[in-house]
């Protein structure tokens, strides 16, 4: 049935084109057409694999793809920079949730074991993943005509967004399997600490990337980087005090909740372009303030998840339209070598990290599983690289969302079985 609606909509959707509706002069009926039909395609393709056991998400991209101006085209440059907004709005509340699924009493538990796993994966993904890169830059079409400094700009990027993972792949899991244990406590931890390191050491990347392609020689002043080192602080501190504000509103008033969350996304963006300061880190530390220091988290949590939904569609579908396919062919070899790079030293990283800290062997053995899906931070960061960087910036855009498609196919699958095999988790 599913599939039955999906090909009447596409039929729709040839028609409309065929009757020239997606014009210049017709842009604002156009962008309500395509927006509306993003979010009914996603949907529908997001509940067929589904139901093939994977995730929606991946459903979402491949709408995305099947429909951006590389194959079907109902989806051209100029919609999707018109659509920007939703891409910040859904960055925020990832973010949210991000923060939001971060418990203090999981935390205390495990803390050793998540923390050791976190610091060695860490280091092992972005060094291993960083250096080969740059050894094998002459190989790599992506670096060609770049100096080092360039090429080691972008490596470095391209191996911190190696190191992020999706604590909402990593949450859908859990809950599809019903897990609970050590495998998944120390996963789901692991996943949202290591998310908010990769957005701080982000930030700073960024100081001393951009630099290197400015047009002018330049060089990162210390002051700069104080700078913006000040600017996360600042950013968590207003993160803490926002969500303090929302604990109240909550609290004392608590309706619409789902309007409430959107509302406060839409606020929190506004108020950190006022104030230079980085929404994701806001973001974030407002879902762990509301859903740790008070008795309104479960509220939040769930108006957090109706409102999403909508949104996610809409991101991740923009996401696939904006991966330029002739690029993506290009960069295959790149593209494997990074996926086989970033899978080979997560598993060796994390039985290491878990070794040290004499976890269970389940742990040892399968908590690798869970660090393989990718999608919302790191597709942030994708966006965050494509407009900061004009030429390179897109291509290796496209480099990493190609790599977040299959890893967002294996993950999942990989870290459902891990938890099914150890007995956290049961059969859907």
């Amino acid at each position: 049935m599913r599939l039955m609606l999906l090909g009447l909509l596409l039929l729709l959707m040839f028609w409309l084109q065929a009757l020239h509706v997606n014009l210049p002069e017709n842009l604002d009926a156009s962008i309500g057409i395509i927006f509306g039909f993003l979010l009914l395609a996603g949907f529908l393709l997001g509940e067929i694999l589904a139901r093939l056991s994977l995730p929606r998400i991946t459903g979402y991209l491949f709408a995305g793809i099947f429909c951006g101006p590389h194959l079907l085209g109902f989806v051209d440059a100029t919609v999707v920079e018109h659509l920007q907004l939703v891409d910040k709005l859904a960055l925020v509340m990832i973010a949210y949730t991000a923060g939001g699924e971060l418990k203090l009493a999981n935390l205390r538990k495990r803390a050793r074991g998540i923390l050791t796993i976190v610091l060695i994966q860490s280091v092992a993904v972005f060094v291993a993943t960083g250096g080969v890169l740059v050894l094998c830059r002459e190989w790599i079409h992506l670096f060609q005509g770049l100096s080092l400094g360039q090429i080691s700009a972008l490596a470095a990027i391209l191996a911190l967004i190696a190191t992020a993972n999706s604590p909402s792949t990593t949450v859908a899991v859990i809950v599809e399997t019903r897990a609970r244990g050590p495998l998944t406590d120390t996963v789901l931890g692991a996943t949202v600490i290591k998310d908010i390191v990769v957005l701080v050491c982000f930030s700073l990347l960024m100081v001393v990337a951009m630099p290197q392609f400015a047009h002018e020689e330049s060089l990162v002043e210390v002051a700069s980087v104080w700078q913006n080192i000040s600017e996360v602080g600042l950013s968590l501190l207003c993160g803490a005090a926002f969500g303090g504000l929302m604990i109240l509103y909550l609290r004392f008033v608590g309706k619409q909740t789902v309007l409430f969350v959107v509302g406060s996304a839409f606020l929190l963006m506004s108020s950190a372009d006022t104030f230079h300061l980085d929404a994701l880190l806001v973001a974030v530390m407002a879902g762990f303030v509301v859903s740790n220091f008070s008795r309104q988290g479960k509220s939040f949590l769930f108006g957090l998840e109706r409102a999403s939904g909508p949104v996610f569609i809409i991101f991740f579908c923009l996401a696939g339209a904006s991966l330029d396919l002739s690029v993506l062919t290009l960069h295959w070899q790149t593209i494997l070598l990074y996926i086989v790079l970033r899978t080979l030293f997560t598993w060796l990283g994390t039985g290491f990290g878990a070794f040290l800290a004499q976890e269970p062997t389940p742990v040892r053995r399968h908590a690798w599983t869970g660090f393989i899906g990718q999608a919302g931070i790191s597709l942030g960061l994708a966006v965050l690289v494509r407009v900061n960087f004009p030429g390179p910036g897109a291509e290796l855009a496209n480099l990493v969302v190609g790599a977040i498609v299959i890893n967002q196919i294996i993950g999942p699958i990989a870290f459902r079985w891990a938890l099914i095999r150890t007995g956290e988790g049961v059969k859907a």
